[in-house]
């Protein structure tokens, strides 16, 4: 068995390329299958031919066929429409029906994800906000909160490239880690700091000023999983033993004094701080508004469209769709929204 530290990531196919189709049980379905970015959407008038969820939202009008993409995609309404239409006869249903029937699949295989990170973890996520980002991601912001019984929705100003504003500002960090086996006798002071020392020494080129962090994976004898405390780089085995013995009783509700402890692997983090990326104010003059039909709740609303970079302090009622430089926010009504000092749009459910 190999174990390795990993990012504890849930994922579902339900993105904006994520394919429309019905099953051989004539149910419509939306995912895992992908038009990916080539050719992309039918909408991005590459060859695609398939409904997608970026097609679907075109229709609904949460997507502007007159502006572009991140990227300068420019949008193909009457490409999209008919992928959809096509979907749709298959379904024997009208095309409108159809995309919003994908919108509605795609919406609810990602409140399935977010039930399995929360609700099955004993979480309530009512008592959270939610954060979408990504391109597409806060266009089906609202409709996940409602499904999750959350009134408030973060939309930071970065939102489409988050991920890429993380990289740069995350911390520059290495792991290593070493099996080392050590009970009884062998469970000493020095013998521990010297496997902690031996993996500093073999990957600290270059972070000689990091912070460590490191943590011991310790079990009773006999027992065939381990669980992890941590420590300084020259631990006491005494404290070693005593913490992993609390949370033992914290976890399973009881500890053995009489059983030997077994050190099994030592584990290493070097850290040095990122960069720091202190985000500046919008300012004024940056915003374009307009209004535009889109489709809330099965009909057709005037709905305020925001287009550009909105400054600190702006405010909005739905309906309403923020089209921002890299991501596109769209509240239906009864949302309400307001641009802090750092550009992070943050919207909450009206009072009922």
């Amino acid at each position: 068995v190999i174990q390795l530290p990993m990012v504890d990531v849930h994922t579902v196919g339900a993105g904006g390329g994520s394919i429309g189709w019905r099953d051989p049980g004539g149910a419509l379905r939306v995912g895992p299958h992908s038009a990916g970015a080539e050719p992309g959407p039918a909408c991005y008038g590459r060859g695609g031919s398939e409904p997608t969820v970026t097609d679907a939202n075109l229709l609904l009008g949460y997507l502007d066929a007159s502006s572009e993409l991140a990227g300068g995609v420019a949008l193909v309404a009457g490409a999209a429409g008919a992928a959809v239409e096509g979907l749709a006869s298959e379904l024997g249903m009208e095309p409108l029906a159809a995309a919003e029937g994908i919108a509605r699949v795609a919406n609810q295989e990602m409140v399935r994800a977010l039930r399995v990170v929360t609700v099955e973890r004993g979480i309530d996520p009512r008592g959270f906000a939610l954060m979408p980002f990504g391109g597409a991601g806060p266009m089906h912001a609202t409709a996940i909160a409602d499904e999750l019984g959350i009134d408030r929705i973060l939309c930071p100003r970065a939102s489409g490239v988050l991920s890429a504003l993380g990289l740069l500002a995350s911390d520059r960090r290495r792991d290593t880690a070493r099996t080392v086996m050590l009970s009884g006798a062998q469970l000493t002071a020095p013998r521990i700091a010297s496997a902690v020392a031996s993996l500093r020494e073999s990957m600290g080129e270059g972070l000689e000023r990091a912070e460590s962090e490191v943590t011991y994976e310790l079990r009773y004898r006999g027992q065939a999983f381990e669980l992890s405390v941590e420590g300084d780089e020259r631990p006491d085995p005494a404290d070693l033993a005593e913490r992993f013995a609390a949370e033992h009783e914290r976890r399973y509700g009881y500890r053995d004094p009489e059983a030997e402890v077994d050190l099994v692997t030592v584990r290493l983090a070097l850290i040095e701080p990122g960069a720091e990326i202190t985000p500046r104010a919008s300012t004024a003059g940056r915003l374009a508004r307009s209004t535009r039909r889109a489709r809330f709740g099965g009909r057709w609303c005037e709905a305020e469209v925001l287009r550009g970079e909105p400054a600190a302090g702006t405010e909005a009622e739905g309906p309403c769709v923020f089209e921002l430089p890299e991501a596109t926010l769209v509240l239906p009504p009864g949302w309400l929204a307001r641009v802090d000092d750092a550009g992070t749009i943050t919207a909450e459910r009206a009072p009922r």
